[in-house]
């Protein structure tokens, strides 16, 4: 995203001279590395990161490290990374395919979290072949890797590079998983019996502003093979970084921010002393702008959107990795031929074999929707596959979303000014939906414990799914006005003089020091 100028008025009076850049040698370019973890969800940030880095300061050249899943489990981050390169025209912007993996049968025996963490692991000489071709070529002023690829440092550590981590999550999240470090770490404290916890005894935890209910702890972090397995060294590895950078912005998470900058997240006060936690830099929101896929497609719904009143449809869409089982695709489409609100319904197909797969798309609708379902709301609704996101939230007739609550749909959710009704799926979603109505105040909740990996969960039923999709799309509600009010602060953040523009500047300084050194 490109941050936005604010027109500065005309004055007679001697503006001061502007602090000079830290010297840096113009014939060698300072580099930035950005290594994206190759999800959608995370290379889409990444991206955006290396764009608002190479539009913000000429002194910077970014190079951009592409790793790929293969496209029998993935087949929509490969042409999207595709699209974002091809379109890059400039030499202080470039991006370097890593060699391809050759995944064994026991990446994909887990999750998707899994294959990726060992595809990441299987790169590391990949890098440390390119940092030694790169050697003498550049300046190199930091390596930025995502949150799930902090293997990458030890390989930065060796060529004396400092390490950055980019925090695609909230800091909510960041310090919960801190918190828990700390405990399993220096506590020796099992962290996985957070989740046997009696539902009615809510826990207090110094990244959330309100007792957290048991329920919402995210699988990643009370799963013991998960958290031992890649989130335990996860977290080891945002202590080592020179900084985080996180998409977030200080007005959405005030508690958060300032409670880390405190180090109360984690540590005793004597343990802080010793050991303090990396700054941070909270330059967010930054969002997925790149162009759809297919443009006919994206022609198609934009039309659709063209014909319906203000803020009369709900979106319902659950992400790149998001999908239902078919009997809770049924309660959805019940619970939409009973509110009579309009709907533009993203329903992508549950992965059929490998359990690493992503979704895909579904050949017919009307073989899985109840009999009659696309007749009866043909003219109200619609349903399709992918969507892009940021521009239907955008467009004035969306008045509502449902989602799964990952942390890029909240930002641009929030950006558009669209209230949420949470549905979370995985990942951290949990307790990021519990943040959005019990702290932020921009949803409302059809569940917030909802969790694919639990073989017990509970059917959501179409009365629930319909009362707050009603509820969600009331007109004059403090959910909306909420949502209305974020909107202008995620605005004003980006602006010249604002938050996030502010810290950018800093992370931006601190790059351009590493490179004088």
């Amino acid at each position: 995203m490109i941050y936005l100028q604010k027109k500065k008025k005309k004055s007679r009076k001697l503006k001061p001279k502007p602090k000079p850049a830290p010297a840096v040698n113009m014939e060698k370019l300072a580099e930035v590395i950005l290594i994206p973890s190759p999800a959608m969800g995370h290379v889409a940030q990444m991206l955006e990161l290396a764009k608002l880095f190479f539009h913000q300061n000429h002194h910077l050249t970014i190079t951009v490290l592409i790793m790929k899943l293969p496209d029998y489990i993935d087949a929509v981050s490969g042409p999207f990374v595709d699209s974002v390169a091809a379109s890059s025209s400039s030499d202080r912007l470039r991006f370097v395919h890593l060699p391809a993996a050759d995944p064994t049968p026991e990446w994909g025996s887990k999750t998707r979290g899994h294959f990726v963490y060992r595809l990441v692991q299987s790169q590391r000489s990949h890098i440390k072949d390119f940092l030694i071709s790169q050697r003498s070529s550049k300046t190199l002023a930091g390596f930025v890797v995502d949150m799930l690829c902090t293997p990458f440092m030890d390989v930065a550590d060796e060529f004396k590079i400092p390490s950055y981590v980019f925090f695609t999550s909230p800091a909510a999240f960041l310090g919960l998983m801190l918190h828990f470090q700390f405990l399993e770490d220096e506590c020796q404290q099992d962290v996985s019996l957070f989740k046997n916890t009696d539902s009615s005894n809510l826990l207090s935890f110094p990244s959330y502003a309100y007792p957290v209910p048991p329920s919402v702890l995210p699988m990643v972090l009370v799963d013991r093979d998960t958290w031992l397995g890649r989130f335990l060294d996860f977290a080891r590895g945002y202590r080592k970084a020179k900084g985080i950078i996180i998409n977030t912005f200080a007005e959405l998470e005030i508690h958060q921010l300032d409670a880390y900058k405190k180090n109360n997240c984690n540590m005793s006060r004597s343990k802080q002393d010793q050991v303090p936690l990396p700054p941070i830099y909270p330059i967010g929101p930054i969002l997925n702008q790149s162009k759809s896929k297919s443009e006919s497609e994206e022609a198609e719904i934009t039309n659709w959107l063209d014909q319906q009143p203000t803020k009369s449809v709900v979106l319902i869409c659950f992400g790149s990795q998001g999908s239902l089982p078919l009997d809770q695709v049924k309660q959805i489409a019940l619970a939409l031929d009973n509110c009579g609100c309009r709907f533009l319904w993203s329903l992508r197909q549950p992965p059929q074999s490998n359990n690493a797969q992503f979704p895909g798309e579904y050949t017919s609708y009307s073989e899985i929707l109840p009999e009659g379902f696309l007749d009866r709301t043909e003219i109200k609704g619609k349903v399709v596959g992918w969507v892009p996101q940021l521009k239907v939230l955008s467009h004035e007739a969306i008045g509502g979303f449902v989602s799964h609550c990952g942390w890029n749909s909240i930002l641009e959710s929030i950006w558009c000014g669209v209230p949420i009704a949470t549905w979370p799926l995985h990942s951290e979603q949990q307790v990021n939906a519990f943040q959005l109505v019990k702290e932020v105040g921009v949803a409302v909740d059809i569940t917030l414990d909802y969790c694919e990996r639990n073989k017990d969960q509970p059917m959501v039923t179409a009365d629930a799914i319909e009362k707050r999709i009603k509820e969600l799309m009331e007109i004059n509600t403090a959910v909306r006005e909420k949502a209305k009010e974020m909107k202008e602060k995620s605005r004003a953040s980006v602006i010249e003089g604002g938050s996030s523009y502010l810290s950018l500047g800093k992370l931006i300084d601190e790059l351009l020091k590493n490179a004088a050194l």
